[in-house]
């Protein structure tokens, strides 16, 4: 299983990317952490890099690293619910030198038999190397981090139980591809996300299955779930897009601005597309409806495309993880335009340059 680490970008006020880095072992992992974390940005901007859990959800406010001064803060019922999950070596280790503060919080949570000992066994423990007790003390952060992150394990379940009845009929045959297939899955409001989580799937197939399924949920008024693919050390906004499916193209009355509007956004992102990139989104839909998006393509760019449809073999033969990566590149350049519009970047017809 890789180590997950979830890195985010953020300025004086608020988390503005994330991005995900996969180590190899636990190790790596916090080695990277301290790096990414060295790293000095300009404008007041920074990174914070952190080891997280699979299909664990992650509020995406400003990081505040957990340190081990901070056990202070944690309830007496959470505290204990800890301690059941820890071995006696490593309290004996964590709490050699720690503050009297810290050794009376957990001594007060326990029995009065289990803190006796306790006590003894740190009175007379033999001296241990400073990097050992700092791992102890790592191993205890840890701990507790596992035991109080929110899980997205429902819809995980639920997306399993699913694939093993519909998938292979959503799906032909595949060959194996690469693993490591990365789903990032935001929560949030409004426009912005709070909360994210990372899944891991060994085939495009399942990965793709699992973004379809988590995009078609339903949620609270005001609130959104946006599930999509991502590639390692590759930034992403944590504003929600506009556009979650390829098909709500065909569905922009009223969607994104009023129909006039929407018209010349997705005009002005499908014109910086080539020609195969627009055939790879096109391939698995009906002529009707590709007809209807060609009509925002110029004249010469939708007769070429159907050229190509009529008189070339290739276009069948896209797979469904080009097909799904073109779509995303265009949906991406649409809801960009969607900002921007509403942003007031736009003068005489023609959206500004980033």
């Amino acid at each position: 299983m890789k180590n997950i680490v979830l890195i985010t970008r953020e300025n004086s006020e608020k988390v503005t990317h994330v991005m995900v880095y996969l180590c190899g072992s636990y190790q790596e992992a916090k080695q990277f952490c301290r790096f990414i974390n060295s790293i000095s940005l300009e404008c007041g901007e920074r990174f914070n890099a952190r080891e997280i859990y699979l299909n664990r959800e992650y509020s995406l406010e400003k990081y505040v690293p957990f340190t081990f001064d901070d056990i202070l803060t944690i309830s007496n019922r959470n505290l204990q619910k800890l301690l059941r999950e820890l071995d006696s070596d490593i309290l004996v280790l964590a709490l050699k030198d720690a503050k009297k503060e810290i050794k009376d919080h957990f001594f007060k949570n326990m029995s009065k038999r289990a803190s006796g000992m306790l006590k003894e066994d740190i009175e007379y423990v033999e001296p241990y190397a400073e990097s050992d007790i700092e791992d102890a003390r790592q191993l205890i952060l840890d701990t507790y981090k596992y035991l109080s992150t929110e899980t997205f394990d429902k819809a995980i379940d639920a997306f399993g139980k699913r694939t093993k009845i519909k998938l292979r009929k959503c799906f032909p045959p595949f060959a194996e591809e690469e693993r490591n297939n990365i789903v990032m899955v935001f929560r949030g409001s409004g426009n912005i996300a709070d909360s994210v989580s990372i899944s891991i799937y060994e085939t495009y197939h399942l990965a793709d299955g699992l973004c379809n399924y988590l995009n078609e949920l339903e949620t609270e008024k005001g609130r959104f779930i946006y599930a999509r693919h991502i590639k390692p050390m590759v930034e992403y906004e944590i504003t929600k897009p506009l556009l979650i499916r390829f098909e709500q193209i065909l569905e922009h009355n009223g969607k994104i601005h009023n129909e006039h509007c929407n018209i010349l956004i997705i005009k002005e992102a499908l014109k910086n597309f080539g020609t195969y990139t627009l055939l790879k989104a096109f391939k698995g839909i009906d002529k009707r409806s590709r007809e209807i998006i060609m009509q925002c393509l110029s004249i010469k760019t939708a007769d070429e495309i159907n050229d190509l449809i009529e008189n070339n073999h290739k276009y069948e033969k896209y797979t469904l993880s080009e097909t799904r990566q073109a779509r995303q590149k265009i949906m991406d350049a649409i809801n960009r335009n969607a900002i921007k519009f509403e942003r007031g970047d736009f003068h005489k017809g023609v959206f500004l340059k980033d």
